[in-house]
């Protein structure tokens, strides 16, 4: 009995892991929905967190290991949803549940990969339940679809009740032991690059949640002083923490969150403004999803790890994303092959001797968040640039990528935002294989 109550609870933990980045976006997206500061904040401040919070906790001088990060991710999401249950009836509640959710969204995963590569290790890992998987995903798009206004409390009812079983699990990470050399001393330099990127993203989502061009003016002028002061600082400091990561390999991860950023930011972006927030669902989420939940399976069976293939599907997937009624199917294509892009950097970075070995994947998640963050800026940038080629205000920006109904313009936006974006993401590919095949480095050093 007590073999199976752990395989559930490993099922709904490995679900959460999966879905905790994605389904509280989504949801606290359609709360923002009234575009007040109480409807906004809860999205705001859970996006945030969720980007910046790995950069946070590499900050601060703490004693956590994998495993007690992931017992304070499982009960900051527990509080994060049964608040949301609350925002039901009273919604400033909603922004606490964004802020426990969005820690939650920000470690969990990361300490739930350590955690399990480790178990694997040390033949500790237990297996899961796939009809309880099943189910639960079946039920999770069932919510989804749901056209009720009562679909928020459902899946905050139905998220807590996921959050318990896997708390379930806790007592297994009692075996799970850390040399003292594994812990991490506290470093200005990832503390200051949390409050900064914060900062920066804090104004975008709000500024545009908000029609606030103020706040965007103040997003531009951040970006191009932290852009100076990376220069400066690399130019005559170089203090940049050693990670002991290969350039090439660091340069992977980059591409890896550039790509994360560019299937859930843009992708999303072009959808509402090109089709209408009406078919964000049908055109966007649906096959982003898939692809997340079908991607282990397509890596374990027909890619297996294997580097060039994932490269080769990577760069046919950014061609698709040129051709319009390709769009939808591009974004499966580009969801299924970060999902094994994902797979081998964990593989490679746990592989890594070099780095403490309950800290590697937070190195590699620690870069690739750096890359998704300074795509998301680019995204913007490009956007704001190719409005004022075209004497458009920033205004029309941030109404073109909050409105519901698309207009002739947003439509020839986002199609021209789609070239640029498309481009340099694919730009970012062309420069991998200049270096990995022509320059013959082993990705691994």
């Amino acid at each position: 009995m007590k073999k199976y109550v752990l395989t559930i609870g490993n099922s709904a933990l490995s679900i959460i892991s999966s879905t905790v980045i994605v389904l509280p976006f989504m949801f606290f997206l359609r709360i923002s929905a009234t575009h007040t500061v109480s409807s906004v904040l809860p999205f705001v401040i859970f996006y945030t967190l969720r980007t910046t919070g790995i950069f946070f906790i590499r900050g601060i001088k703490t004693s956590l290991n994998s495993a007690s990060l992931l017992k304070v991710s499982l009960y900051s999401g527990t509080l994060g949803s049964i608040f949301g249950i609350l925002g039901s009836f009273l919604p400033e509640f909603y922004i606490i549940s964004g802020f426990f959710l969005g820690l939650s969204a920000a470690w969990l995963p990361t300490a739930n990969t350590s955690v399990e590569f480790l178990n694997i290790k040390n033949n500790l890992l237990s297996g899961k339940n796939k009809y309880f998987t099943i189910i639960t995903l079946i039920l999770i798009g069932c919510i989804l679809f749901s056209p009720s206004k009562k679909s928020l409390i459902i899946f905050f009812l139905f998220y807590t009740l996921l959050y318990l079983i896997a708390n379930s699990t806790l007592f297994t990470l009692n075996q799970y032991t850390v040399d003292s050399h594994d812990l991490e001393i506290y470093s200005s330099h990832y503390l200051g690059l949390f409050v900064v990127f914060f900062v920066l993203i804090f104004s975008l989502r709000s500024s545009r949640l908000m029609n606030n061009i103020m706040q965007f003016d103040y997003f531009i002028w951040g970006v191009l002083l932290l852009t100076i002061i990376l220069i400066v600082s690399k130019l005559f400091f170089n203090n940049a923490p050693q990670r002991n990561v290969s350039n090439l390999l660091s340069y992977i991860s980059v591409i890896n969150g550039a790509l994360g950023n560019y299937l859930f930011l843009f992708s999303s972006l072009y959808v509402a403004g090109y089709y209408g927030h009406h078919d964000l669902f049908t055109r966007f989420y649906i096959p982003y999803v898939i692809g997340i939940v079908t991607s282990p399976i397509i890596n374990k069976v027909l890619v297996k790890n294997n580097h060039q293939k994932i490269f080769g599907m990577l760069f046919f997937g950014i061609i698709i994303m040129f051709f319009r009624p390709l769009f939808s199917w591009g974004v499966l294509w580009l969801s299924i092959t970060r999902g094994c892009l994902n797979s081998e950097l964990n593989n490679i970075y746990m592989r890594k001797n070099n780095l403490p070995s309950d800290k590697r994947i937070w190195v590699k998640n620690t870069i690739q968040s750096t890359g998704s963050i300074i795509y998301q800026f680019i995204i913007m940038i490009t956007g704001f640039l190719i409005v004022s080629d075209n004497n458009k205000s920033v205004k029309e920006l941030l109404d073109i990528t909050s409105q519901g109904i698309p207009s002739s313009y947003s439509r020839a936006l986002m199609v021209d935002w789609n070239l640029v974006t498309t481009t340099i993401l694919l730009v970012m590919v062309i420069f991998y294989y200049f270096f990995y095949l022509f320059s013959h480095i082993n990705i691994e050093n």
